[in-house]
């Protein structure tokens, strides 16, 4: 079993056609040697791209997985829309993805992206083998509309050059958890944009368009979660303000099956960046 070492993967971009143009999404493919045991698709946080994954894809694939980490649009470097981002942009961004699909397919969201995956699951009946929800807000609430109020202020930032972005960034290093120079560095990379006006954060500000109307709403995704065929892990780090250990054990009564890892030492979200993290995704992807 080896340790993630850096590696570069295959690069592609894939048209997205939305109502009245196409928009190009960035991927990111790790392929194994020989037959993949499964292919894992990677969804990152909202803030995030496919790049969050690099180490954990590197990992997963040298023991066997094919691996597609997409930056899903408005994020990384796929195409910025400036208005309309909703679950039905999002829906078409991982429609596109299958066809990289194999006769076993696993997913990973982090955060945001979990939320993603569950409603496009819920709502299309697309078929999952293994699910893995990084500090997915599984309820609504007053803690995700201040989440998303700091991404508001964040979406909104501009930086005078590469380096006070790095800076900016460097600040949430102690939220990721310990993480190697290396890897941190490369995560740190992909995370700024050069734009006419200087540097800022490599999202689309648009994408936090819709936030004013989510203010206050409540929901729910365990009844989504209890429903999908799929085994399914959730993982919280050990200072998560996600966490809602009373709704996950009257789920576990429909759904005794499902897993629970809510104490890690690795940040908040847990960053995935650490070998005893990708030992754990690895260990759920390959159990029988």
């Amino acid at each position: 079993m080896s340790s993630a070492k850096p590696a570069e993967a295959l690069t592609q971009e894939i048209l997205i056609r939305l109502d009245d143009r196409y928009a190009a999404m960035f991927v990111r493919i790790w392929r194994p040697a020989g037959t993949p045991h499964a292919t894992v698709f990677c969804l990152h946080g909202f803030t995030g791209n496919g790049a969050d994954f690099n180490y954990l894809a590197t990992f997963l694939c040298r023991n066997g997985f094919l691996v597609v980490c997409p930056d899903l649009l408005g994020r990384g470097r796929s195409a910025y829309l400036g208005s309309g981002y909703d679950i039905n942009v999002y829906s078409k961004c991982l429609r596109a993805l299958g066809e990289f699909a194999g006769t076993e397919n696993h997913f990973i969201g982090t955060s945001w992206g979990g939320t993603i995956l569950l409603l496009f699951l819920h709502m299309t009946r697309s078929k999952a083998t293994k699910i893995v929800l990084n500090d997915v807000p599984m309820l609504g609430g007053p803690k995700v509309d201040a989440m998303r109020d700091d991404v508001m202020k964040e979406s909104a930032l501009k930086f005078e050059s590469r380096a006070a972005a790095k800076d900016y960034l460097a600040t949430t290093r102690s939220l990721m958890g310990p993480v190697e120079d290396a890897v941190f560095n490369r995560y740190v990379e992909n995370r700024i944009a050069a734009g006419p006006a200087g540097f800022r954060l490599a999202y689309d500000p648009a994408t936090t368009g819709n936030f004013g109307a989510l203010t206050g709403r409540r929901y729910d995704l365990f009844p989504i979660a209890a429903k999908i065929d799929a085994r399914v892990l959730l993982m919280y780090g050990r200072d998560s303000q996600f966490v809602d250990r009373q709704a996950i054990e009257r789920t576990r009564l429909a759904r005794p099956d499902l897993w629970l890892v809510d104490n890690i030492d690795a940040g908040d979200p847990p960053s995935l960046m650490t070998l005893d993290q990708a030992l754990l995704i690895l260990g759920f992807l390959s159990a029988a």
